[in-house]
């Protein structure tokens, strides 16, 4: 391995966590091959994806014959049995050796070639460790959304909240999009990584809640950096395994220290916890039987209303601002 101690302190550890989804890394790695930071260090961890000795010689040679000179070093990481995203987004940051570090998801591409040097100057102007951009969000035919659930619109607001008021945010939802985030390594050698204890899939909204609990501050950019790939991860249809974590979350990360509503929050937790069962019914329904069904709705049918609600005005949004 080339360079100097001090180019090495420059260089970006992008980190590609991935599982089975071969045709989608390369999609992600000829983004990141475009980029026109001068030290990028590429970590491509593998979460035992059973064609992994099949598939390998392919990948590798297709990383090879595209990467440029600014691509320093590409790292291969396989883990022998899967473990789950948490493990294998700690597995490539461990092995990350740049003073910066991000995660592009297979099938996750970076907006434009200037994208990681962008990442870099607002990192540095903001004086903070771990900075979000905004996101767009790209269908399977294409299509571009503005406009998703998972990513809060104000960053205005947000921008000018201490640690104590996001954390009161994240309390509420995750409003903080995980493909947005950059951050100096520093943040995880000081603050330690994932937890892998919590979750199993849900690496990012945990962290974020320990990082304001640590009292860390966090940079918000307007400036639209990464291309998310949708699928069926919107309202009301998340999955049994994300539900799971989810709930986990709730009961490790945000009862035990959520104070918002003082004597009314066990009523707050009560109405929350019905409205993740009532995700969890949405993330089961294909499996129930009709009287499984009529005995969700029964339980949940005002969660059920809400979510479609919310959904429904999320289409709207985005349909109203693609049709000018």
């Amino acid at each position: 391995m080339d360079g100097s101690d001090s180019m090495q302190e420059k260089w970006i550890s992008l980190i590609v966590p991935m599982y089975r989804n071969f045709p989608a890394v390369r999609e992600t790695l000829e983004c990141v091959f475009r980029q026109d930071y001068p030290w990028i260090e590429i970590v491509i961890s593998d979460d035992g994806s059973p064609e992994w000795d099949r598939e390998f010689p392919s990948l590798k040679a297709f990383a090879e014959e595209r990467r440029r000179t600014n691509i320093v070093d590409i790292v291969y990481s396989h883990m022998p049995e899967n473990k789950g995203t948490v493990a294998n987004c700690n597995n490539g940051y461990s092995l990350g050796r740049g003073e910066y570090i991000k995660d592009l998801s297979p099938g996750d591409t970076l907006t434009d070639d200037h994208a990681l040097s962008r990442y870099v100057e607002l990192l540095e102007e903001s004086g903070c460790l771990i900075g979000f951009c905004r996101i767009l969000g790209l269908t399977p035919e294409g299509d571009i959304v503005r406009h998703l659930a998972s990513s809060a619109e104000d960053y205005d607001v947000l921008r000018q909240m201490t640690p104590e008021q996001l954390l009161g945010r994240l309390f509420a939802r995750n409003c903080l999009p995980a493909p947005a985030w950059f951050a100096k390594k520093e943040l995880f050698e000081t603050y330690g990584y994932y937890d892998t204890s919590i979750s199993r899939l849900m690496e990012d909204y945990p962290y974020w809640i320990h990082l304001c609990l640590k009292g860390v501050k966090i940079a918000f950019w307007d400036d639209a950096l990464i291309y998310y790939r949708l699928n069926n991860s919107g309202a009301g249809n998340y999955g049994i395994n994300f539900m799971k974590d989810l709930i986990s979350v709730y009961d490790h990360c945000i009862f035990p220290h959520d104070h918002r509503y003082g004597p009314l929050q066990g009523v707050y937790n009560a109405l929350k916890r019905g409205g993740l069962n009532a995700y969890m019914d949405r993330a089961k329904w294909d499996t129930y039987t009709a009287g499984q069904k009529a005995l969700a709705w029964l339980r949940h049918g005002i969660f059920f209303v809400y979510i479609d609600w919310q959904d429904r005005n999320m289409r709207l949004k985005n349909q109203k601002e693609q049709n000018g």
